[in-house]
């Protein structure tokens, strides 16, 4: 029979507490076994099995010294960013949007943890769950975008030994689900004229420049359907004005693709560019900021506070995003080939353009009465 030992031996070689060595027995994570003796029982340890044991244990240790340190984490995560920029974690690099996406969802996770008592481990089952567990189920984006930036910044751990590969296993019973419908922002063709119509009025603090600048946005949003990123990322010479294309550089998915530019954008982009202020600046959009006076690109920010600011005005919901599914939907009723409207969005799936394609119940009832 193995040679036993004792807890207290056990506990003094490792320099913890008989509590926590009495908690590993007790919990079957210490291979121990129960000794009768008087007045009750105690556990002891083969020391064979201990030892096998021990190697585990303090891996586990260092490995936990490493999930603790919020110090040694925040470092890394610069790291891991540069990782997602240069293409080491996935073998590919990422897009800017994706990674500032990933770099704010673990900021936000860091932010919205529990309060500790002692040291324990910042990135686990159990925290995570609490910190989706308290945000709003109807929020499914943020708890999804927490949950990848998670998963995301383990795998760099993990590929750097500072964590076990069963953590990343173990985060993925935690994967969100979406328990409300999503909520599709959408105008109608009226709405979308309304907005043009809102952003051509100039209002106290406002030039001309502001005016037309805003109208543009509406128009190449609403009338080619950009995405957001991508008519910031816009370049003066991207636009062919006299071919009528427009040329979008790396899209999503890093994809090029060209569309069409129509006769009223048309309009709206020799206005426009009558009147945007001259800069070495290879953006096509521009905006000059109020406090210093520069001419500067425009940016994701900019674009989403202006349009939800011209939205609120005419008493509707808008978003970048939105006007790129109006686009979808006003050319789908105007009786354009799907296979059409699905390139110009730069989509691989038809299904995912049939998902952009909006239909009111008010249309759905009008034309069942028609039936």
């Amino acid at each position: 029979m193995d040679e036993l030992i004792t807890l207290d031996v056990i506990a003094k070689e490792l320099g913890v507490t008989r509590r926590t060595i009495q908690t590993l027995a007790s919990t079957g994570e210490l291979p121990a076994i129960t000794v009768s003796r008087r007045g009750g029982f105690t556990y002891k340890v083969p020391i064979q099995a201990y030892f096998e044991w021990k190697q585990g244990f303090k891996k586990k240790v260092k490995e936990n010294e490493y999930l603790s340190d919020f110090d040694f984490l925040k470092q890394e995560q610069d790291r891991w960013i540069e990782w997602c920029r240069n293409g080491a974690l996935i073998g590919r690099p990422m897009s800017e949007e994706t990674i500032t996406k990933n770099n704010y969802s673990l900021n936000y996770y860091w932010k919205c943890l529990p309060r500790r008592y002692h040291r324990t481990s910042l990135i686990s089952v159990d925290c995570l769950r609490q910190v989706l567990g308290n945000i709003d189920p109807k929020k499914f984006s943020l708890k999804d975008n927490i949950y990848k930036s998670i998963r995301s910044f383990t795998k760099y751990l993990i590929l750097n030994s500072y964590c076990e590969s069963s953590l990343f296993d173990k985060l993925k019973q935690l994967r969100p689900k979406r328990f409300y419908p999503p909520k599709k922002l959408h105008c109608t063709q009226e709405q979308f004229e309304k907005l043009l119509t809102e952003a051509s009025i100039k209002i106290n603090g406002h030039g001309d420049y502001d005016m037309v600048l805003n109208k543009t946005i509406i128009a190449t949003l609403g009338y080619a359907g950009l995405r957001g990123s991508e008519l910031c990322s816009l370049r003066l010479q991207d636009v062919d004005l006299a071919n009528k294309k427009i040329f979008v550089y790396l899209g999503k998915g890093k994809k090029n693709r060209v569309v069409g530019i129509c006769k009223n954008l048309y309009d709206y982009f020799i206005n426009y560019l009558h009147l945007r202020p001259q800069a070495e600046i290879e953006s096509f959009f521009v905006t000059i900021c109020r406090n210093s006076g520069k001419i500067v690109s425009f940016n994701r920010h900019t674009l989403n506070r202006k349009i939800k600011r011209l939205a609120k005005r005419v008493k509707i919901e808008a978003s970048p995003h939105g006007l790129r599914r109006t686009f979808a939907t006003i050319a789908a009723n105007a009786g354009k080939p799907i296979n059409i409207i699905s390139l110009a969005l730069g989509h691989s799936d038809l299904k995912t353009t049939q998902g952009y394609l909006m239909t009111t119940q008010d249309e759905v009832v009008k034309e069942m009465q028609g039936w």
